[in-house]
């Protein structure tokens, strides 16, 4: 049965033409004013960026950039620092910047849905007007679940933006791809939405069962949907991607959901772990390598100051372990995750394709 189209919550803002807008312009249109200041400053990194690139040469532009990030790089103008170095450092910062306001609204939001819980339980047989009280209270968060969702995903495309505007203006290679993995572990990429999901559908359930959703289901006779002629069929919906998660909770909310956890769910894992030395020289010497394409995938960079392992998870109990010797041809050697463990912890496993003990491996 479908839901009346009232029960949505409302959408951030009306995104109609926005993806053909700038991002600059798109970030001012859909930003909230309620995260206002806790976005990603956009601007101010694509101006740093000119800057740092050489694109901008302007004095005075220059001396905003000097004094912006003065604030929170430690740097100073020391020409020995890289580009990318200063990029990493400010895009740390903003990476924990809004991770640590997404945090913060997750965990209220969690409080809040579990005093909502309390109440519910308190009230049973209080009167309607109670009831729809309670409901009304249930729809306010769940148009907040929404909109942490949206200012997740608009922070994550600020990021790739900024990055692509880096990787056309520096003469390096691209860099975009590495720290976009790191993104997309930041906390405000990680919010523990099948738990706030589980509660808005505990939510729900208690709150139908007591009649506080009356009149607002079975809309079947207006055309949207009607169960009844479908019912062995699976039907089909397209919806926007930037509506996903308006759906999810909405589904949450007026169905009963199996599947849902009822505790946090575990944290994605690392599969990919990448050895290098503390000044990153080995991911340094990629960078610089002027390796052809057709060869890259056998020979290591000969400029690598030492070996390097990538170690990547294969499935739930194997891994392939990649070995770089400087020059030479890369190795890959499959093992199981228990000899990873001894490999990480420094003891040569028994597995075979692996250099000598006393090769020199960053770690």
């Amino acid at each position: 049965q479908a839901a009346s189209q009232s029960c949505l919550p409302a959408a951030p803002h009306p995104q109609l033409g926005a993806s053909a807008m700038k991002f600059g312009k798109r970030l001012e249109l859909l930003a909230l004013p309620k995260y206002s200041g806790h976005y990603i400053q956009y601007s101010e990194l694509k101006r740093a960026l000119k800057v740092w690139t050489g694109v901008e040469k302007d004095q005075a532009t220059v001396q905003e950039v000097t004094h912006w990030a003065s604030s929170f790089l430690r740097m100073g103008p020391n020409p020995e620092v890289s580009p990318e170095m200063r990029l990493n450092a400010m895009l740390r910062h903003e990476m924990e910047r809004v991770s640590k306001f997404a945090e913060l609204e997750e965990s209220g939001l969690r409080q809040q849905l579990s005093r909502l819980e309390e109440d519910v339980k308190k009230r049973q047989g209080a009167a309607e007007g109670d009831w729809n009280a309670l409901a009304k209270r249930l729809d306010e968060l769940c148009e907040q679940i929404v909109q942490l969702k949206a200012f997740g995903s608009l922070n994550f495309s600020g990021f790739r933006k900024i990055l692509k505007k880096y990787d056309k203006w520096s003469a390096g290679k691209a860099v975009s791809p590495w720290f976009m993995a790191e993104v997309v572990r930041a906390p405000f990429m990680r919010v523990g939405y099948t738990y706030l999901l589980a509660q808005v559908n505990r939510l729900g359930k208690a709150l139908r069962k007591a009649g506080a959703f009356e009149g607002q289901l079975h809309r079947s006779s207006s055309g949207v949907f009607d169960a009844s002629l479908h019912p062995s069929k699976e039907v089909v919906f397209l919806i926007d991607p930037s509506d996903t998660m308006q759906v999810r909770v909405l589904l949450a909310r007026n169905l009963n959901m199996k599947g849902l956890m009822d505790t946090a769910p575990e944290r994605p894992r690392t599969c990919s772990v990448y050895l290098d030395t503390p000044d990153m020289s080995v991911y340094n010497a990629h960078l610089s390598d002027s390796t052809s394409a057709d060869d890259e995938a056998n020979a290591a960079p000969a400029s690598l100051p030492c070996g390097s392992i990538h170690v990547r998870h294969c499935g739930s109990m194997a891994a392939a372990v990649v070995v770089e010797m400087p020059g030479s041809a890369r190795r890959e050697v499959a093992m199981k995750c228990d000899e990873v463990q001894k490999l990480l912890r420094g003891s040569l496993p028994s597995t075979g394709g692996l250099p000598a003990q006393n090769a020199a491996l960053p770690g």
